[in-house]
């Protein structure tokens, strides 16, 4: 390690700047001018901590406050007790029996819980009362000892040694409930006490030893007075003993730091290398703190005034080595260089202190790289309260900072709502924002420095960062809290029931000076994680589980035996915070597969139950099962009896056999036949129509009942036999077009046989169609194009709350009443599909939906729909377009709609010209349209339109599309202005400067570019290949479209004035198709 260097000599390597003043910012520009070093200490400095004086810097807003009447309580109050509360009162209640000397917890009126979990302790308990930390001593048994602090302290009350020895006690400390006691190499004098300083006068002529009481430790200074004192032998080597029943103590001989270690190689306490620093310098203020004040006693006992007892940031620096004898005497060898200097300046103060490993946070320097600072104990010889991030050119130093988090058993298997580390940010470079990042590190103790950190391995974890710049008022960016994500790792953290969790503060760029932040780490402003978290439920336990029949949960062997029966599985749960909702029960057999994942509703008493039918188990099989509770915020426990320290999964074995799948027949709704010509001989909506299910070769007598469903695999009506095998379902069909029945058998012992589908066509109800209505049911239907080159036609389902979900396809084109050949609407020799579209009845005069397509060969056409869904490819009719009309082989996308201009004829839209132009055409007259308009000029390319229909309730159509420049991509509400004949002015459509207020977010509203949002961002082109407008399905009064998925799927959303997210309506190959419309 480097020797005492005086003010003359200049090290061959930088220490770290000694910037302890917060005004080391630049004073002009960002481009801070370099300075000359006058002085730069050792090279190896790793002191021991000193109690720095703070204040409260800055209040981070997002800091609660104690409520007055939650500090007045009489005992700890259990989170249960807490939230019951605090829902009641509608008022945070503190939970204080999961607090902690680092962590509050507070119950929140929406049943959740809220923790504040500091890198230091924040107040200490004193009896069955949370007190804040007070490191003042007052007398006890024994000594003195600080009235509130989390780790048993006394300092000796003075007196010899004990019989027999040579040592007497100096400190006796308990350490996470290790005892330990470091013992003095003579007599002590009975100590003047200061505050949180015991003083011990002339230990040896001119000599004093000064102790000051921290939380989790203590500092030790010897004071020399004069350099008469210096020549004292005691000083050649200074000796302390060590004892302790449980720990195991050891110096690292590169840093010179001891450790102290349980039986399990845990470090408990450790102490940074011994400093000495001398009287030449300047008290340095810390950070945010008030300048070092003696205390009263210093009048009579001049020692307690001296301002090197808070250090020196211009002193002379040296540290003393250390090293640990068998019969652990900690040996220290102060620096003879920096105690008989010429340049010395008297007092000297050595300082070897000891402290809890227990969390805390360090300094790493890249120099010197061996140097351990933490807590950030004697960093320019006081220490200090900053934590450093980055590069700075003053002393070219570069710097990490790490923190400790205790993380306590309240949250081990929480489910974690949110997690946000906050660092208040007290000095940057410059205003202009640098990123830093953060990252889930290892635990750092007094041992850990730049060296042994400076690895992948070490810093392999990001989590998350910022790039922001505060804390230099010069450029007018002042203090401020930076807030970082963490949710992530704390989800570890609860989920691995780790005791503590670290993340480490490093630039992204460790060259530029730009990078250089500081945080504070001490106080009631060091950084702290804030968690919003939920108690997970109890896991179930063997002894509350059973089956009926079977009886109690058994977990060896082949467990209980079931025949044929339904099985009821029942599980008695509970959560500690009074929030049980449901129980899942999974039953899966011993190869691993799953058979069963359900859940059930408890009662009042924590019961939940679920019914397993005999088909559902295999026979001859073993089966295992788990229950997991599961709260109202959906947060899951652990999976009983196995997590609850069973010795195994609740077990059975199972013997039956399914019956056959049922057969179906009706008259009223025959299938379809090969060719798609077989319809229901009633219209949709027809009342008590019949369908009959036989049992397909089982035995009646084995027949309990029929389970069956329309258009949704839900099997949710049951209907029995009442001739033989022979059941008859009556119903009414609402959904004109294809309909698939869903219809099993179950037998008298439970067995449920494999499902059996029944497709059947629904002829439309009388009457014209409804707009998008293609099958004559009033509901908008899907017509779309697949890679085959045929078109389908989805009806859509009118029914709540299902309204637009889609079950089944049929064959959409008609040659004359036959079959068209595969691929009419591709051609095959170019690949180009045709673009279709639908909205109403455009064929004249008979008040069905129509089809219109631009087709392959480059001509756009109307097919007219027969009502049924289909459309006759031998009746089409070119579309005659107006003069000026673009030429509809640029055409890009079709969007036909019912009238918007108010002339009572239908209209449609098309993006031409490859899409880069927008053209309204209107007022159809069944022969062709009255006008043309280009509407907003040119750059459409990169837009889809989604629909022209009222958006915001204003009976004035709007523009909805896709806008895919963006980035993120954008849905696009374009609000139309009212036209002269009560429809929309197209030009308020053209461009956001024409409407009514400007490109909005569809969705909430808000300005395009800003906080309004349709489900989430993103809806670019490659994700969802294709859009399709139609009307308003679930009936709020906003129009509503379909997406397709570039993973296959179809997506319905419903539109609003609020964000809605979508839901899956179809799986089957839709990124294949070629148009929907």
């Amino acid at each position: 390690m480097a020797a005492f260097q005086p003010l003359d000599e200049k090290p061959a390597a930088s220490p770290p700047g000694q910037d302890g003043n917060r005004n080391d910012g630049p004073a002009a520009t960002d481009k801070r001018p370099r300075r000359k070093r006058l002085f730069a200490a050792v090279a190896a400095i790793a002191a021991a901590a000193l109690a720095l004086p703070l204040a409260v810097h800055l209040a981070d807003p997002h800091q609660d406050k104690e409520p007055e009447e939650n500090r007045r309580g009489t005992g700890p109050v259990t989170a249960a007790d807490a939230l019951r509360q605090a829902r009641k009162t509608g008022k945070e209640v503190a939970a204080t029996a999961d607090w902690q000397a680092n962590t509050t917890v507070w119950a929140q009126p929406d049943g959740h819980l809220k923790a504040k979990v500091h890198s230091s302790a924040v107040h200490a308990k004193v009896g069955n009362e949370w007190k804040p930390v007070d490191t003042t001593l007052q007398r006890v048994e024994g000594g003195y000892a600080p009235k509130a602090v989390n780790s048993r302290l006394v300092f000796s009350s003075g007196g010899g040694p004990a019989a027999g020895s040579s040592w007497t006690e100096l400190v006796r400390l308990n350490a996470d409930g290790h005892d330990m006691v470091l013992s003095w190499p003579g007599a002590l004098p009975e100590p003047v006490v200061d505050g949180p300083r015991a003083l011990y006068e002339n230990i040896r002529p001119g000599i004093d030893l000064v102790m000051t009481a921290l939380d989790g430790g203590y500092s030790h200074l010897l004071v020399v007075k004069d350099k008469k004192a210096a020549a004292d032998p005691l000083l050649g080597e200074l000796n302390y003993r060590l004892s302790s029943p449980s720990l195991t103590f050891r110096v690292d001989e590169e840093s010179s730091t001891l450790s102290g270690r349980d039986a399990s190689g845990k470090d408990v306490v450790g102490a940074p290398t011994t400093l000495m620093w001398d009287s030449a310098g300047k008290v340095v203020t810390p950070s945010g703190g008030p300048a070092f004040t003696p205390g009263p006693a210093a009048k009579d006992h001049p020692t307690l005034a001296l301002p090197g007892i808070a250090g020196s940031g211009g002193a002379h620096k040296a540290v003393a080595k250390a090293s640990l004898s068998e019969d652990n005497t900690l040996s220290l060898k102060p620096d003879t260089g920096l105690l008989h200097h010429e340049s010395t300046v008297y007092p000297v103060f050595i300082d070897p202190a000891l402290n809890m490993h227990k969390y805390g946070w360090t300094l790493l320097y890249k120099y010197p790289g061996n140097a351990s600072f933490f807590n950030g104990e004697n960093y320019n010889a006081p220490g200090t309260s900053d934590a450093r991030v980055g590069h700075e050119t003053d002393s070219y130093g570069t710097s990490r900072s790490v923190f400790n988090f205790a993380f306590s058993s309240a949250f081990h298997g929480a489910g974690i709502y949110q997690a946000t580390l906050h660092a208040l940010e007290t000095h940057s470079w410059s205003c202009t924002p640098s990123p830093f990042s953060v990252y889930a590190t290892p635990y750092v103790t007094h041992s850990s420095t730049w060296n042994n950190t400076d690895n992948g391995s070490f810093w392999g974890n990001r989590v998350t960062g910022a790039n922001v710049a505060h804390g230099n008022g010069t450029y007018g960016c002042n203090d401020d809290w930076v807030r970082l994500d963490v949710k992530r790792t704390v989800e570890q953290g609860a989920a691995s029931q780790w005791q503590a969790i670290t993340f480490g503060f490093r630039a992204d760029n460790e060259s530029d000076e730009n990078s250089w932040k500081k945080f504070l780490a001490n106080g009631d402003s060091a950084p702290y994680v804030e968690i919003h978290y939920n108690k997970r439920p109890d896991t179930p336990v063997a002894a509350n589980m059973s089956t009926t029949p079977g009886g109690p949960c058994l977990t060896t062997g082949t467990g209980t035996s079931i025949g044929k029966a339904t099985v009821r599985f029942e599980a008695k749960a509970s959560d500690g915070d009074g929030n049980l909702r449901q129980v899942n029960f999974r039953i899966w057999s011993a190869d691993g597969t799953e058979s069963i994942n359900r859940f059930d509703d408890v009662d009042s008493t924590g019961l939940a139950w679920i019914d397993v039918t005999a088909d559902e188990l295999k026979p001859g099989k073993t089966y295992f099962w788990l229950a997991q509770a599961i709260d109202g915020d959906n947060w899951w426990s652990g999976s009983g009896p196995l997590d609850s320290g069973a010795g195994g999964w609740c077990t059975f074995t199972v013997d039956h056999t399914a019956p056959a799948n049922p057969t179906v027949r009706s008259s009223s709704f025959p299938a379809p036949g090969p060719d798609g010509a077989e319809w229901s001989t009633n219209p949709a909506g027809t009342p008590d129509q019949w369908i009959e299910v036989l049992g397909n070769g089982t035995k009646p007598e084995d027949i309990r009942e029929y389970q069956w469903s329309l258009n949704q695999a839900s099997f949710d009506q049951k209907v029995w036999p009442w001739n033989a095998d022979l059941a008859s379902i009556k119903l009414q069909v609402d959904t004109a077009g294809p309909n698939v029945l869903h219809v099993r058998t179950v037998s008298k012992a439970g067995n449920v046989s494999v499902p059996t589908t029944y497709l059947f066509y629904v002829r439309p109800r009388p009457g014209l169609d409804r707009p998008n209505d293609v099958t004559g049911d009033g509901a908008p239907d899907i017509l779309a194009v697949d890679a085959k080159g045929n078109l389908r036609t989805y009806p859509g389902d009118p029914k709540a709350p299902y309204k637009g979900d889609i079950e089944a396809w049929m064959p959409a084109a008609t040659d004359n009443g036959k079959p068209v050949p595969d691929g009419y609407w591709k051609d095959a020799a170019t690949g180009k599909a045709a673009i279709i579209g639908h909205s109403t009845d455009w064929f004249p005069g008979d008040g069905l939906t129509d089809l219109i397509a631009r087709m392959p060969d480059g001509k756009l056409y109307v097919y007219p729909g027969d009502g049924f869904g289909r459309f006759d490819i031998s009746r089409r009719m070119e579309m005659l377009l107006p003069a000026g009309s673009p030429d509809p082989a640029g055409f890009t996308q079709l969007i036909p709609t019912e009238d918007v201009t108010g002339d009572g004829m239908a209209d449609f839209f098309a993006l031409a010209d490859n899409g880069d132009t927008f053209w309204a055409f209107t007022g159809y007259t069944g022969a062709g349209f009255t006008s043309v308009k280009q509407i907003g000029g040119t750059g459409w390319s990169k837009r889809d339109i989604v629909g022209v229909r009222d958006a915001n309730k204003d009976n004035v159509p709007d523009l909805i599309f896709r806008d895919d420049a963006t980035s993120p991509q954008r849905l696009v509400l374009r609000k139309g202005k009212p036209g002269a004949n009560g429809g929309v002015d197209l030009v308020s459509i053209g461009t956001a400067a024409a409407s009514l207020d400007g490109d909005r977010l569809y969705g909430l509203g808000g300005p395009y570019g800003g906080a309004g949002e349709y489900g989430t961002p993103g809806w670019d082109r490659a994700t969802w290949p294709l859009v399709r407008g139609t009307t308003d399905l679930n009936e709020d009064g906003f129009p509503d479209f379909y997406l397709t998925r570039k993973d296959g799927t179809l997506h319905l959303f419903y539109g609003g004035s609020t964000a809605q997210n979508p839901w899956r309506v179809d799986e089957e190959g839709w990124n294949t198709f070629t148009s929907i419309g």
